[in-house]
């Protein structure tokens, strides 16, 4: 009997070959894949309400909005936080609210106006972004999410090329 010497791991080379070609293969599709889910998911984020759909959301919001500034103006905790969910609350909880006034007033004076810029939905929020004035600064860019469900605020942020706060982070 006459024994061939045979090349040591020779399948496995191969079949080692076979795997990094197709997980290159099935890299490019992953990335090709993962581009594509997050383009739909981008453009499905967020979308600019009009006509009766943006009537529908100011109908509730402006109300909301002029409550929470009357608040803010009267130096009324209940009042400008009345309208707040509960993770709103916590970010901006009663014990600073005077030092927070005190800061936005500091830097943007009194609330004079504001005017709705645009209204989006973004999954389960409404978006109003404002643009306000102040005694100080003429732009500052408002915007509040509400919850779709109780129209209950999510978010508020103030931005002006001098200052920025935002109650999200």
């Amino acid at each position: 009997m006459v024994l061939k010497p045979q090349k040591p791991f020779s399948k496995c080379r191969k079949s080692c070959f076979y795997i990094q070609v197709t997980l290159r293969h099935l890299h490019r599709y992953s990335i090709v894949a993962l581009l594509l889910s997050t383009l739909i998911w981008l453009t499905a984020c967020e979308r600019t309400l009009s006509g009766t759909e943006r009537a529908a959301v100011l109908a509730f919001s402006e109300a909301i909005t002029d409550n929470m500034f009357a608040g803010l103006a009267a130096n009324d905790y209940a009042a400008f936080s009345r309208d707040f969910d509960s993770d709103m609350y916590e970010r901006a909880p009663a014990t600073e609210f005077s030092a927070w006034k005190e800061g936005l007033e500091d830097e943007f004076g009194a609330y004079l106006s504001r005017n709705v810029d645009k209204v989006t939905q973004s999954d389960e929020f409404y978006v109003v972004t404002y643009q306000a004035t102040f005694e100080k600064e003429e732009q500052v860019t408002v915007t509040i999410a509400f919850h779709a469900s109780d129209h209950s605020i999510a978010l508020l942020s103030f931005e002006s090329e001098k200052y920025a706060w935002s109650a999200w982070e």
